[in-house]
């Protein structure tokens, strides 16, 4: 399989046309999304100067509610957009899709009534020979946090992952948070999570998708899992990966 990988849109609607116009060039068989639909700007604002100021956040300033009208307009505009593609397009939640009953009413429900859009948080199907799952939002050991960001602990994650194991390879794991890696950076390791580390011992993928925390693109080999980080497709960056060979392309629109 040929799968474009994809992260990070933050909201930037025309890199997604962009990148659609280019289907010409490549074979795709199938889309991976890494999360961050959405900006999120005001939510991830609000959030970071309560805690500045030592206060409960507010959820009813005009930012915020403007913000999610917003929301719903990106959601469905990147939803038509994918489904054109008639191919299978396999999504998790970023830390800005939030709040999380708004993501889940809106992407489940478009699933739903979709023949290609599959989220697979908490969830496994099968792609051509593949068996993925995934899990999204910030991963961390103990903060739970779903209307402002999307942030999960470690019980919850493990919880929602813990028949992903029992099955057969070939699989592919989709996350938001990337895995700390022995050759991270200093930036990279701040908004690594050592619970993936974890997850990749324990489940053994084939090939694990994540965003780009630096947003740089890479391929890392991790035990016998290859980890793959497209970078921002708000900047431009895009993968096209080869499951087969568990090798990636790097692109730039």
């Amino acid at each position: 399989m040929q799968i474009l990988l994809i992260s990070d849109l933050r909201g930037e609607l025309e890199r997604l046309a962009l990148l659609l116009a280019r289907r010409g060039r490549f074979a795709w068989d199938a889309v991976c999304f890494c999360g961050n639909i959405v900006a999120g700007t005001a939510r991830a604002g609000e959030w970071e100067a309560a805690a500045r100021e030592n206060r409960p956040p507010n959820r009813n300033s005009r930012e915020i509610i403007e913000e999610a009208y917003q929301d719903l307009r990106t959601y469905k505009q990147f939803c038509n957009a994918l489904n054109q593609l008639e191919l299978p397009v396999l999504l998790v939640p970023g830390e800005y899709d939030a709040p999380e009953e708004r993501y889940f009413l809106f992407l489940q429900q478009a699933a739903f009534g979709s023949d290609t859009l599959i989220v697979v948080q908490e969830n496994i199907v099968k792609v051509g020979p593949y068996l993925f799952s995934g899990f999204g939002g910030r991963l961390t050991e103990a903060q739970h946090e779903d209307y402002f960001l999307l942030r999960y602990d470690r019980r919850e994650t493990v919880f929602g992952l813990r028949r992903f194991h029992y099955l057969n390879p070939p699989r592919i794991l989709l996350f938001h948070t990337p895995p700390a890696l022995p050759d991270d950076e200093p930036d990279q390791a701040r908004l690594a999570s050592p619970l993936l580390t974890d997850l990749i011992n324990q489940a053994a993928p084939s090939l694990l998708f994540c965003s780009s925390p630096t947003r740089r693109p890479k391929a890392t080999a991790f035990g016998g899992t290859v980890v793959v980080q497209p970078g921002s497709l708000a900047e431009g960056h895009f993968a096209v990966v080869q499951t087969k060979t568990r090798e990636a392309s790097f692109h730039t629109l």
